[in-house]
């Protein structure tokens, strides 16, 4: 099971940042263009694509938590929130971008659901 989840994840991660670099590359920005006319796209791509890489990497890490000021978080839940931060603050400074905190909430939403998601199914599931 463990290999399948790295191999899934290495692969998600790869269309992650495949949209990343077409979203903050001028020239490819308009292959992004179609969800502008769908509600709510951006915001529910955020919410799941955000929310299933913290889902993935959790599961990858075996729902491993880390104490922080005597509470419990899930390690592969701190870490897509980092990363995800760092480059939504990151188009502050990119040409054609915007920083957006509603993508960020968006991205937070989906992260902490999707990663108590995969706190309860390797707890129910996979734990053995």
């Amino acid at each position: 099971m463990s290999s399948k989840i790295k191999i899934i994840t290495a692969i998600y991660v790869l269309i992650i940042i495949g949209i990343i670099i077409i979203a903050n590359t001028k020239s490819t920005q308009y292959l992004l263009r179609f969800s502008g006319g769908i509600p709510y796209f951006d915001k529910l791509g955020h919410f799941f694509l955000m929310g299933i890489l913290s889902f993935l990497v959790n599961l990858l890490l075996k729902a491993k938590n880390v104490k922080i000021w005597k509470i419990k978080y899930l390690l592969g839940t701190l870490i897509v929130i980092t990363l995800v931060t760092l480059e939504e603050v990151s188009q502050i400074y990119i040409s054609g971008r915007a920083f957006d905190i509603g993508d960020l909430i968006a991205d937070y939403l989906g992260i902490f659901l999707f990663g108590e998601l995969a706190r309860f199914i390797y707890g129910r599931y996979l734990v053995k």
